[in-house]
């Protein structure tokens, strides 16, 4: 946690107060990716359980104390996806080498590999983040990929 300097404490500890939903100081593992999420880290799901998240209401309470220092391990984490790794990911099915990747096929890739998610997730995220399609499907990856960094509220990124 010496990591973490004053301003990152402050803020750390503004949003576990809004998770703190009974007022009691404690925060349930549950919502320990909301809370990590909430304070801009991009984590999976397997990083949450790693530092001690859990599935189901009520198994674990945690206090400011004991979240602190999992907030700063997921801080300093290098499984955080980044810009540049999402492209490098995507240019794999980039076969002109133009910036572009047949919609269909990124649907499928968010279907079936990592964290996969279902088909309501992807119709949402395509919607959200893939832009228009070309006449031939193709769409352009770099900007789905800068929807996606930019989360689900990017005008508020930008204050």
């Amino acid at each position: 946690m010496a990591d973490l300097n004053p301003k990152d404490v402050e803020k750390a500890k503004l949003h576990f107060d809004i998770y703190d939903f009974e007022g009691c100081g404690k925060v349930d593992a549950v919502r320990l990716g909301d809370v990590i999420r909430s304070l801009d880290l991009q984590v999976t799901n397997a990083a949450i359980e790693k530092a001690g998240g859990t599935k189901k209401k009520g198994e674990k309470l945690l206090t400011l104390e004991e979240f602190l220092p999992i907030y700063s391990d997921l801080k300093k984490a290098k499984d955080i996806g980044a810009f540049e790794d999402m492209m490098e990911g995507l240019k794999v099915y980039d076969k002109a080498e133009n910036g572009t990747i047949m919609e269909g096929e990124l649907a499928h890739t968010l279907l079936s590999l990592g964290e996969k998610l279902n088909d309501p997730e992807v119709e949402e995220i395509m919607k959200a983040c893939a832009g228009t399609a070309d006449d031939e499907g193709f769409i352009k990856y770099e900007t789905f990929v800068k929807n996606i960094m930019a989360g689900p509220y990017p005008e508020e990124a930008a204050k």
